[in-house]
């Protein structure tokens, strides 16, 4: 289908490419890639890596890219458009999902803008032992989490009031301006005593991890989470292109610079953490095991005072991880805006509403870690979900057909395999992800893994799914009969949870008791 030309569009491809890489190039590329290449072998890594960038994050870029470019609209009206309006609830899903995130990723953009402050004031220009847990858990307790969330959300409304050309303007100066920061914290530590030792842990070529499943399952997790695709904002950025545009070599792009930026991010936390660790007596793979929080904002606190003229090089490092959280902010912020704006309203006006939305709905991450936690858990993994639904559409709609339109007009095209990427490989891989971090959060709480109150279980990622079928069918939600209620999928539950049943205790549990006896369990 082809769109009049009306509306928003980016000035320039080369604005457009740094808001799409700015908006993918987030926290994550600076705090879990470096300790995903850390304990999964180094630069072997970098092999299931690569293999998920092109089997299904590049595939499912293009698809977001053709849903956007095609109708002009963010998720809702762009899914009822190009799939048919039966499937708009659908678009609502990918929406519902990145605003669950824009609720608590403005608190932790508030924080590192805090240590960016912080720097400012000295905080990285000596070393006392402890500083960096004490600084933390006086800055988490207190006033200043909501406050640094409120200036964030003056900062997102500020550039979501003017649209496309001041996301454009600032995504121009914020990401290159993040590319050098980088670069200056990575000169500084690789040209440290035992750089070389930050160096070896992370390009090392240690292929055995290779052999774990684990190690493959991070690396799809990572490039699902880091590249963005699938959330719907590779699609709402592209609601911005002109029909002739290119997508196909943008998507591309985009997939090389994130993890262009993944590297940067790792280069700069490894390198710093293996050459100031051991001077404080510290094995830096513990660090790299403390968890993202406990990197970013506790040990890197802690190591930059030992890194020489660290207090400038401390500032600079949470500058950039403030840059790349915000160009995040504005993009996940601009697909709950532009939907309200596919609905007639002003986009000033849906900026202001977002903003304000935002920041209260925001609160109780700010001031109750657990919560943000919670959210994190819960919505991190439905963007899987997110990402399975744009493979549907395109199945949906024809794979041989979204093939054409995705070549109209781009630089690069794609051919057949781009049809078994999207239409099979991706939503398999996503799935078996999924189910991966479902069984894992079992492993963590055996015992209360079904209970919605516990943090990270699967039970409060379930829960809080039904509650939101609940809400789209308030009269209808408990019957098996309505297509997209409660009602089926408890249904569908139950008779997948009895055959389960009956498949394991009447047909395996002969072999499954067999095989207790022989290993002595």
């Amino acid at each position: 289908m082809e769109r009049t030309e009306t509306g928003e569009h980016w000035g320039t491809r080369l604005g457009f490419i740094f808001a799409i890489i700015g908006a993918m190039v987030g926290s994550g590329n600076i705090w879990r890639f470096p300790r995903m290449m850390a304990m999964y072998g180094g630069g072997a890594f970098l092999i299931p890596y690569s293999i998920a960038l092109f089997t299904v994050a590049i595939p499912l870029l293009i698809s977001e890219g053709i849903i956007g470019r095609e109708t002009g609209n963010s998720t809702i009206l762009g899914f009822a458009k190009y799939a048919g309006k039966k499937y708009a609830w659908l678009g609502a899903w990918v929406a519902w999902v990145n605003i669950g995130i824009m609720f608590y990723y403005a608190v932790v953009n508030g924080w590192a803008l805090a240590y960016f402050v912080k720097g400012l004031t000295g905080l990285y220009a000596s070393y006392a032992p402890g500083k960096g847990l004490e600084t933390w858990n006086a800055f988490i307790g207190g006033w200043q989490p909501l406050f640094f969330t409120l200036l964030v959300w003056v900062f997102t409304w500020y550039v979501m009031a003017v649209g496309v050309k001041r996301i454009e303007k600032v995504a121009t100066f914020m990401v290159p301006s993040l590319i050098l920061f980088l670069v200056v914290v990575i000169i500084r530590a690789v040209t440290m005593p035992g750089a070389d030792v930050g160096l070896t842990y992370m390009f090392k070529f240690d292929t055995t991890k290779l052999s774990n499943a684990e190690a493959w399952l991070q690396a799809y997790s990572q490039v699902l989470w880091s590249t963005g695709a699938g959330w719907g904002i590779y699609l709402t950025y592209s609601s911005y292109l002109k029909k002739k545009d290119d997508i196909n070599l943008n998507s591309h792009i985009t997939g090389f610079g994130d993890t262009s930026a993944a590297l940067l991010g790792g280069l700069a936390v490894i390198t710093t953490v293996a050459v100031t660790a051991p001077l404080i007596g510290l094995d830096p793979f513990k660090v790299y095991a403390e968890g993202n929080v406990g990197l970013t904002f506790i040990w890197l606190t802690e190591l930059f005072p030992k890194v020489p003229a660290g207090f400038a090089i401390g500032t600079l490092f949470y500058l950039a991880l403030f840059f790349a959280a915000f160009t995040s902010q504005i993009a996940i912020t601009d697909v709950f805006v532009k939907n309200v704006v596919d609905f007639g309203v002003p986009r000033k006006k849906a900026a202001t509403y977002v903003a304000i939305i935002g920041l209260i709905a925001g609160i109780p991450a700010a001031i109750k870690i657990g919560w943000l936690d919670n959210q994190d858990w819960v919505w991190g993994v439905a963007l899987l979900v997110s990402a399975v639904v744009i493979s549907f559409v395109m199945l949906k709609t024809g794979l041989e057909k979204n093939r054409e339109v995705a070549n109209r007009g781009s630089d690069i095209k794609i051919g057949k395999w781009w049809d078994i990427m999207i239409g099979y490989v991706a939503p398999l891989s996503i799935i078996v992800v999924m189910l991966w971090w479902i069984k894992q959060s079992i492993d963590w709480y055996p015992e209360t893994w079904w209970k919605p109150t516990e943090t990270f279980s699967t039970g409060t990622v379930i829960f809080q799914w039904i509650k939101q079928s609940i809400d789209w069918y308030p009269e209808t939600w408990w019957k098996p009969t309505e297509t997209f209620s409660t009602g089926t999928v408890i249904f569908q539950w139950i008779i997948a949870a009895i055959a389960i049943w009956i498949i394991v205790n009447k047909m395996l549990m002969p072999k499954i008791e067999a095989k207790l006896a022989e290993e002595g369990a």
